[in-house]
C-alpha cells in the first residue's frame, strides 16, 4: 500500500558544491536568449529514473563534483543514483551505503550523504514520485545564469526545502548499469569549425595534436581546458554568433572552453571546433585533472557515426520494452515500429503526447518525419516513444 504524506520535502543539511535541478531541458527559446539547460546524460536520467519507478523524463538532482546532505521528511521514498564506481548513496544515521545503480527505500529523519566520488564530473540523483516543481518554459530545469527553473533558480544552498511529489513506487534492481573505467587520455571527436577561417592550420594542428587537461575551472556553462595557447587571428571587434553545446571556443588568452548546457545564447570569441553530438554524453565522466585530445572527423564521417549511434539508440528501446516493441525496421528517416499490442491504442497515446504517427499493416506505426527534422526533435520523438511504452507496462 502506498504511503501518502502532506506536503513531504527533502530539507538541504549542506548544497554541496553545484547541484541543481535538470531535467531534458527547455527548447525553442535560444532566439530570444534562453539557453535550453538539461542534463548532459539525457541516456542516464532515464535510468536513474527507472530505478526508483519514476517516468523516465521526471526532473533529478544534477550534482557537479561534491554532493549534497540531505534530511528526509517524508514517510519513505526510494532513492537511486548514477555516477562513478567511487560514488555512492549514504545514509548516515543508519551506517548504510550502496554503490551507483541500485535503489534504496528511506525514512522519515534519515540523512542522505550523496558521495560523488573522485572519477566523475557529475553525477545524477533521484527520488520515487520526483520533486514538486513549477515547469518554467515547459522544464523544471535551473538556469542559475537568468534566475530561472528548479529551486529559487539556483542551486541548492544550505536550510532550503525539496518539496516532493506524493508518489512512492516500486524497486527496479535489475537496471543496474555497467559503468567504463576512466581511459588514460579521453577521444572527442570534432568537426573542425565553424570559425575556420579565425585560425592559421598550424594552431589547427596545434589544437588536435595537444593533450588538454580538464581544470577546475567548471560549471554548467562550460569547462575551461588547459596545456597549450591557441592564437587566433579574430579580433575584440568580431561580431557574436549562436554557441551550441558542445562548441570549443577560444579565449583571449588561448585556452579553450567546451561550451555546456548553460551556456550564453551567443558569444564573441571564436570557435575552432564542434564535439560531434554522438560523444557529448562522454562530457559527465570526465574529472578534473583528465587528459582528453581531439579528434578531425568530416561532416560526412559524422553523420555516419551519428546514423549508428540512433541505430545502437534504437536497439535499447527495442530492448527495454520487449513486451511492447517487436522490431524497428527501416532505413534513414523511414522507419516502422512493428508493435505486440494493438497499434490503434500505441497510435492513440501518441497523438495524446502530441507526435504524429501513420497506421500501416502487421501492427506497424510508420514514423514519416519531415526531411528538415534535426536531432533535438529526433531525441525528441525518442523520449515520447518510451513515454508512450512505459504506459503499456
Amino acid at each position: 500500500m502506498t504511503d501518502i504524506q502532506k506536503d513531504p520535502f527533502l530539507r538541504v543539511v549542506s548544497g554541496g558544491q553545484t547541484t541543481s535541478l535538470q531535467d531534458r531541458g527547455r527548447f525553442g527559446f535560444q532566439d530570444k536568449g534562453v539557453p535550453p539547460s538539461g542534463v548532459l546524460n539525457q541516456n542516464a536520467m532515464k535510468i536513474v529514473n527507472k530505478l526508483v519507478g519514476n517516468n523516465i523524463e521526471e526532473a533529478v538532482l544534477e550534482i557537479f563534483l561534491s554532493g549534497p546532505i540531505l534530511e528526509v521528511n517524508a514517510k519513505n521514498a526510494l532513492v537511486s543514483l548514477i555516477g562513478s564506481n567511487s560514488s555512492s548513496i549514504e545514509i548516515i544515521n543508519r551506517n548504510v551505503k550502496i554503490r551507483p545503480g541500485r535503489s534504496i527505500k528511506v525514512f522519515e529523519k534519515d540523512i542522505i550523504k550523496i558521495n560523488s566520488g573522485n572519477e566523475n564530473l557529475i553525477s545524477l540523483f533521484s527520488i520515487s514520485g520526483g520533486f514538486n516543481v513549477t515547469k518554467v518554459l515547459g522544464s523544471k530545469s535551473t538556469n542559475p545564469s537568468v534566475i530561472m527553473g528548479g529551486f529559487k533558480g539556483g542551486f541548492l544552498e544550505d536550510n532550503m526545502n525539496l518539496p516532493l511529489n506524493n508518489n512512492i513506487h516500486k524497486y527496479h534492481e535489475s537496471l543496474i548499469p555497467k559503468f567504463k573505467s576512466h581511459d588514460q587520455v579521453k577521444i572527442f571527436r570534432v568537426i573542425i569549425g565553424p570559425h575556420v577561417d579565425k585560425f592559421t592550420n598550424d594552431e589547427i594542428n596545434k589544437f588536435l595534436s595537444t593533450s588538454w587537461k580538464v581544470t577546475k575551472d567548471i560549471n554548467r556553462m562550460g569547462i575551461k581546458l588547459t596545456g597549450n595557447k591557441i592564437n587566433s587571428i579574430a579580433g575584440r571587434d568580431m561580431l557574436s554568433d549562436g554557441n551550441q553545446i558542445g562548441s570549443i571556443q577560444i579565449t583571449l588568452s588561448g585556452e579553450p572552453i567546451v561550451l555546456l548546457p548553460d551556456r550564453g545564447t551567443i558569444g564573441g570569441y571564436p570557435k575552432i571546433a564542434t564535439i560531434i553530438s554522438s560523444d557529448l554524453e562522454l562530457i559527465p565522466s570526465l574529472k578534473i585533472g583528465q587528459k582528453i585530445r581531439f579528434e578531425s572527423i568530416n561532416i560526412d564521417e559524422a553523420k555516419k557515426i551519428n546514423i549508428e549511434f540512433e541505430r545502437k539508440t534504437n536497439k535499447k528501446v527495442k530492448d527495454k520494452f520487449p513486451n511492447v516493441l517487436e522490431e524497428v525496421r527501416g532505413k534513414g528517416l523511414l522507419r516502422g515500429i512493428k508493435l505486440k499490442v494493438d497499434n490503434v491504442e500505441f497510435l492513440n497515446h501518441l497523438f495524446e503526447n502530441k507526435m504524429l504517427a501513420v497506421k500501416a499493416s502487421e501492427n506497424l506505426v510508420r514514423l514519416l518525419p519531415p526531411l528538415i527534422v534535426g536531432k533535438k526533435e529526433i531525441d525528441e520523438a525518442v523520449l515520447i516513444i518510451e513515454k508512450v511504452c512505459e504506459s503499456f507496462k
